[in-house]
């Protein structure tokens, strides 16, 4: 489903509304890529990509992670690297922590752990 139109707070928050629509392009992508997402902390598998006009399932939806927090590294909020595929209840768990990088059991490829050791 694509959405028709930007949601009716985009203008007072444009960086918000950036932020929502990058994270969503890259799930797409990642998806694009993996045929299939899952947690990359716990493992959970087949998580969904939303559109922001779609209504969400939270038990499946699949959420973007900043590993290094982006209240704290905010000029790491875009960088993908940074990025990790998550459920809502390991997002929700870690909130704006920093985690020990073993706590990514389920990595999306071999390169990630590398590529968040030197962010």
């Amino acid at each position: 489903m694509r959405c028709k139109k930007e949601p009716f707070w985009a203008k007072k928050n444009i960086e918000k509304w950036g932020q929502l629509k990058f994270n969503i392009d890259f799930l797409k992508k990642m998806k694009k890529e993996n045929t299939t997402l899952h947690c990359e902390y716990c493992g959970k598998k087949d998580l969904k990509v939303y559109d922001w006009c779609q209504k969400v399932n939270i038990k499946n939806v699949a959420t973007v992670d900043h590993f290094y927090p982006k209240s704290k590294y905010g000029y790491l909020k875009q960088v993908e690297g940074n990025f990790i595929i998550s459920c809502y209840n390991c997002n929700n768990k870690k909130d704006d922590k920093l985690w020990e990088i073993e706590k990514i059991k389920h990595p999306i490829n071999d390169v990630k752990i590398k590529k968040l050791k030197y962010l």
